[in-house]
């Protein structure tokens, strides 16, 4: 067996209890699945609703695969649907590895798949219900299409003298798979698709100085082929959803988006701060090496120059675009960490980079240190405390059990650095985080209460149907997608609106429970009452 497939497999195995018995959150995973459940509903297939109201934010793509998936097993399947994220990751992780294999050690390349796999918004993309891991997969793909083309130079000129060998067939068939990688992740999440890839081809070619043959790989083959596409696309949107729709995708949701964003608007600088938590814990080591790279001459390769094009383009393009998200950072990802893993090989030798890796294994043994006197801390915390108890959520073994697999994570890591091993040391973290990621989730059927809605939606509809109330929401945005469970009991939720929360009644109430203080007439109306926990910060409160 392939050394990539065996750690592809043991990534899926730790991966694998959480993606079996996660619950879905109540905001983006319920929205997403009710807007499936409603286009097979409708008959849409271009053209979506969410609880009626037109939802032109997302592409079809990612529903298409729900609805099919709804279609062949008669429900939404957690497992089934975390694999539109889990596996897209292994392709992205799989071309990286390609990408780079002529560059890098068997134990090298090893390392770059697990830290790959190990940084925390990749990690976090492979497991949530979202389009970005689709969309970014997609543009990994266009742009290894793009490098393949660059780099073979006997196929171009193969293909140019009409020559029929297998260089010219492959140069033709790359030639036609750029522009079909872009349109597909456009398909996948919208705008982004588009820009990343070409603005990464444009930046690349003009550092290379090579911005004169830009027609050679966006020329009109390219946007021939890209724009009929389009034009199919936008046109089952004009048939199924009419003209206002069809402004809606074109217009409302990409360029007032990008301009003037009405939702998520962040400041310039965002992605400079998100840099250092997406890809935690190996930020610093990403950093060293890159600007160490840099500073040695080691970027002056292809494949350098176009790796580092494609990471700060795309960090640059996203900081100018006014609708900012951590995850929209994600396509930047492989290429920051596949930058650094074949530039570390040229500095074993450098105190820096040892030390970058040295300092998330010392925080590793110092998580195990702390954790050990945490319940005499909190403790002592409740006692000064006693109207606010902090609690902790209760899992399947001793916190300090959990904390011990990273510590031992780090002691091996620090010692593989001792010994100039650079790769057996991120190897070494990266494996504690896969065995806590499995040994952790393991205590999901306790830990779901923190993070779906499912059991207290359950406790609602009890309470409502034992006293015949109604269901309703207060004030928060995912509240309509307390649908999803509600209707499979034939019942239906209801907005309470602040006009009416002072005399409302025969009501089970759903709310946020930090409004109970902040909002005075949800405080005044509900603060005395008993309530119980609906999952996450969500109260269930029954006002007779």
């Amino acid at each position: 067996m392939k050394r990539r497939t065996v750690i592809f497999i043991l990534i899926l195995a730790a991966l694998l209890p959480l993606l079996i018995m996660r619950e879905f959150t109540p905001s983006n995973e319920l929205r997403y699945l009710n807007i499936a459940d409603e286009a097979i509903a409708n008959g849409n297939l271009f053209a979506f609703t969410d609880h009626g109201i037109p939802y032109a934010d997302k592409p079809p793509l990612y529903f298409w695969i729900a609805i099919g998936l709804k279609f062949l097993f008669g429900k939404h399947i957690m497992f089934l649907l975390s694999l539109l994220s889990v596996l897209p990751a292994f392709v992205i992780a799989w071309v990286m590895d390609k990408w780079t294999g002529d560059k890098l050690q068997p134990c090298e390349r090893t390392a770059g798949t697990l830290i790959l796999f190990t940084s925390l918004y990749f990690l976090a993309s492979s497991v949530v219900l979202r389009m970005d891991m689709l969309m970014c997969m997609f543009i990994v793909l266009s742009l290894y299409e793009f490098y393949k083309l660059y780099t073979n130079k006997d196929g171009e000129l193969a293909a140019k003298n009409g020559t029929h060998v297998k260089s010219a067939r492959k140069y033709k068939i790359d030639r036609a798979l750029l522009p079909v990688f872009v349109f597909m992740a456009i398909f996948s999440k919208g705008a982004v698709g588009f820009l990343v890839p070409v603005i990464s081809i444009i930046v690349f070619l003009a550092a290379d100085r090579n911005l004169r043959i830009i027609g050679k790989y966006l020329g009109w083959r390219f946007w021939t082929i890209l724009l009929c596409l389009c034009i199919a696309w936008f046109t089952g949107v004009y048939i199924d959803g009419g003209k206002a729709y069809l402004d809606n995708l074109l217009f409302n949701q990409t360029v007032n988006r990008a301009v003037n964003s009405f939702h998520h608007k962040k400041p310039f600088w965002y992605y400079g701060i998100t840099y250092w938590y997406a890809i935690t814990p190996w930020c610093i080591m990403c950093a060293v090496a890159i600007i160490k790279g840099y500073y040695k001459g080691l970027m002056r390769g292809t494949r350098e120059k176009l790796f580092a094009s494609i990471a700060f383009s795309t960090t640059i393009m996203l900081s100018l675009i006014s609708s900012k998200i951590a995850i929209y950072f994600l396509p930047a990802i492989p290429f920051f960490v596949y930058l650094a893993i074949i530039l570390l090989p040229h500095m074993k030798e450098s105190g820096w980079i040892k030390t970058s890796i040295a300092i998330p294994a010392v925080l590793l043994i110092i998580a195990f240190a702390a954790s050990i006197p945490l319940q005499i801390i909190i403790a002592k915390l409740n006692g000064a405390n006693p109207g606010s108890p902090i609690t902790l959520p209760v899992l399947w073994a001793p916190y300090q059990a959990f904390t011990l697999i990273l510590a031992l994570g780090g002691v091996a890591a620090l010692l593989f650095v001792r010994k100039k091993k650079l790769s057996g040391a991120t190897n070494s973290i990266a494996a504690s985080i896969l065995l806590l990621l499995f040994a952790g989730s393991m205590s999901m059927p306790s830990l779901n209460k923190y993070i779906g809605i499912r059991e207290g939606c359950e406790h609602a509809i009890q309470k409502a149907k034992a006293s015949g109330e109604e269901v309703c929401y207060y004030d928060f945005s995912s509240g309509p997608n307390l649908d999803y469970y509600l209707k499979q009991h034939g019942m239906k939720i209801r907005e309470v609106k602040k006009s009416e929360i002072s005399d409302v009644k025969g009501v089970v109430l759903f709310c946020k429970t930090r409004d109970i203080i902040k909002d005075s007439l949800l405080n005044k109306r509900v603060a005395a009452l008993p309530r119980e926990e609906g999952g996450g910060d969500i109260s269930i409160i029954e006002i007779k």
